[in-house]
């Protein structure tokens, strides 16, 4: 009897499905992982690129802040020398939008220093995106904004 029982017990070990209390879903869609490839850019090139895991319950980011000196020398005699800060941020959400299939929301925000002529403490003007993206597998959506960031989003 164990000898016909285990030939069926293999035969459901490895099929592609498995059961929750709800429903059937294949193993391929088990771990509900999405991989999106983003860039972010700027008029002066590409500020970050790269690859992001997500999936309906945890989304992701990347940041990235840098703080520097100035290449303008201030002269002798300042209370202190410029500085320079940039910042990039990138957040993604994945949504289950029921009848209208999976969005992403996106935050993304791109921080740079506002050059002035004297030696005074600069400051930074700072551009921000907020956007929900229905992305079909293979397709790439384009956000821009003020000072010609951009955002691009590839759902692999």
């Amino acid at each position: 009897m164990l000898a016909q029982v285990v030939p069926l017990l293999l035969i459901q070990a490895s099929s592609s499905a498995w059961a929750t209390d709800r429903m059937v879903l294949p193993v391929s869609d088990a771990s509900g992982i999405e991989n999106l490839t983003v860039r972010l850019s700027s008029p002066q090139g590409v500020l970050w690129q790269g690859s992001l895991r997500l999936s309906q319950n945890q989304g992701a980011s990347y940041s990235q802040n840098l703080s520097q000196a100035s290449t303008e020398v201030c002269p002798a005699g300042m209370p202190y020398d410029r500085s320079e800060r940039s910042a990039i941020s990138f957040n993604v959400y994945a949504q289950n939008n029921g009848q209208y299939g999976m969005s992403y929301r996106v935050d993304a925000s791109w921080a740079r220093p506002i050059l002035s002529p004297d030696c005074g403490e600069s400051g930074t003007r700072t551009v921000q995106l907020n956007q929900v993206l229905r992305l079909d597998p293979g397709r790439t959506s384009v956000i821009e904004g003020d000072a010609g960031f951009k955002v691009e989003v590839t759902r692999r």
